[in-house]
């Protein structure tokens, strides 16, 4: 995404734990991007902090909605878990490496039955506030309404394939279909339920721009333009 950015500061790390994942710096110009692998191993420092806090005035049920969003984005089979495959699937595309991945699933799979399940997810975000606003997970880039506006319209003049304004479900999986396989039926019902907010069986055009503001998860799962990420 070219546009201008101070500092983007995304702390990953879980109760004190190192993940050695630096947050980038953008400046002026710059991809909104994550930085590579490669570039990511040239960074010396150590981006650590300990997340023990909760969420102090924030809304809890507004954190819980929002877990639940980006939840269901992550579980793209829709068999109300989340895989660690489904979240290395989803996090990698946001330049996470596996370490990072499998540090942040290990935390919220509390009973360790290898799967995150959703009241795990809501708990995750609650106490780990970093994540909320983590790329591929919550709004880190919510200030930057034009670009992601641009490709919510990219992706909206995809999907309304009979061009009547509107997604129905069964536009969503079509396009998902093309693009997207790893979505299941399941999947992509739940996606239309983020997105369909006021639940008459269509997503407009503004809906879908308000989704893909709020959760950077929707933007890396199913946007297609420049400035998905």
């Amino acid at each position: 995404m070219s546009s201008t950015l101070t500092v983007l500061l995304i702390v990953l790390t879980l109760q004190s734990v190192t993940f050695g994942f630096v947050p980038p710096v953008i400046h002026k110009g710059t991809n909104l991007s994550l930085p590579s692998v490669k570039s990511r191993s040239k960074i010396s420092s150590i981006a650590t902090t300990s997340l023990n806090a909760v969420a102090d005035d924030a809304n809890v049920e507004t954190i819980n909605q929002d877990a639940d969003a980006i939840f269901n984005v992550i579980d793209s089979d829709g068999n109300g878990f989340v895989s660690r495959k489904e979240l290395i699937d989803h996090l990698s595309g946001a330049g996470y490496t596996g370490e990072v991945i499998d540090k942040i699933f290990n935390k919220m799979d509390k009973n360790n039955d290898g799967e995150i399940s959703k009241q795990e997810f809501q708990k995750g975000l609650m106490l780990f506030a970093a994540l909320r606003s983590a790329p591929g997970l919550g709004n880190y880039n919510s200030e930057f309404e034009k670009e992601i506006y641009e490709d919510a319209d990219t992706l909206f003049q995809s999907a309304d394939v009979n061009n009547d304004g509107e997604i129905d479900v069964s536009e969503l999986k079509s396009y998902l279909d093309r693009k997207f396989s790893k979505f299941t039926v399941a999947g992509v019902e739940n996606l239309f339920e983020i997105m369909d907010v006021n639940n008459d069986g269509k997503i407009t055009k503004e809906e879908l721009k308000d989704a893909f503001v709020r959760y950077s998860a929707l933007r890396l799962a199913i946007g297609e333009g420049p400035n998905f990420k």
